[in-house]
């Protein structure tokens, strides 16, 4: 089931469930923090005038308002690298609501039904080719399929969503599963004057082009390390530190993206820091509370 939401359609039983739980976990994010306040503060008016000392930073720093390149140098640190390339302010790290704009942005981006069976099939060509090794005959024909599969997938057509839905899946499927006879002769663009890409019904052409200029920062060669960037796909471990990639070329250049075990997907990254600051300011309260209580009794 689908609706239309601007220029794309929305999967109501995916995408629909995916906001959800992002804007309710927003929601138990600011109820936290009113926790904290509320156990603080001592009077009403001491509680209205902290709200917008915790609102205002948020809606400045969290990205979506203004553009991180935008703003003033002296909020980034490693200038000008971090404030060009994909780089976020260093107050914005203590901002919560830059978490939940970033997760949701993502998942936008990577959870709709296309961009799922894109990069399910990409996935699968880059886990062959670092496998290393020479392919087996059955192998080789495989990797053939999927590459076959997802060059159809990025030209399929359809007229509506839901015929759309349908030809994604199937495509995916068969390069899977299929043999070569079935690939070759799928197809995936009917015979009619309104048909449209089959990416266009899910992927959000803004979101989509946020997403891939922050993954053009991300895997840049000229990095020196892994680098946090704004609205990528990966985020480096909070412990990785500045790990360098393992596979180079002969002119000390990276030849594939950083490796995956230094980084976390990002909506779960965002997901657990907003995770642990709703537990974090719980406890928090209930300390000062308990505080408090101690010693009025």
């Amino acid at each position: 089931m689908y609706v239309v939401v601007g220029d794309y359609f929305l999967d109501i039983y995916g995408m629909f469930l995916e906001h959800w739980l992002w804007m309710t976990l927003t929601a138990w994010t600011g109820t936290a923090l009113a926790l904290v306040v509320s156990a603080v503060v001592k009077t009403e008016r001491a509680a209205l005038t902290a709200v917008p000392l915790l609102l205002v930073p948020q809606m400045l720093l969290a990205g979506a308002l203004v553009p991180y390149r935008e703003m003033n140098r002296a909020l980034f640190d490693k200038v000008p690298l971090n404030r060009e390339r994909g780089g976020a302010p260093v107050p914005s790290a203590f901002m919560p609501l830059r978490y939940a704009y970033e997760g949701m942005v993502v998942a936008q981006a990577t959870r709709n039904p296309f961009e799922l069976e894109r990069i399910g099939l990409q996935s699968r060509i880059d886990a062959m080719l670092d496998a290393g090794g020479e392919m087996t005959p059955g192998q080789a024909e495989r990797f053939e399929l999927v590459k076959e599969g997802l060059r159809r997938l990025l030209a399929a057509g359809a007229q509506t969503p839901e015929e759309s839905a349908a030809l994604v899946s199937r495509i995916a499927r068969i390069a899977r599963y299929g043999n070569q006879l079935e690939v070759k002769t799928m197809r995936v663009w009917p015979e009619h004057a309104a048909a449209r890409p089959a990416s266009e019904f899910f992927v959000n052409e803004r979101i989509d082009l946020l997403v891939r200029e922050a993954e053009t920062f991300r895997n840049d060669y000229r990095n020196e390390g892994l680098r946090n960037i704004f609205l990528a796909l990966k985020k480096p471990l909070p412990f990785a530190g500045a790990k360098r990639p393992e596979a180079t070329s002969e002119a000390g250049r990276s030849t594939r993206p950083w490796h995956s075990k230094w980084e976390m997907e990002t909506q779960q990254y965002c997901g657990l820091v907003l995770i642990g600051l709703v537990g974090a300011c719980w406890i928090s309260a209930s300390l000062i509370l308990s505080y408090q209580n101690r010693r009025t009794s």
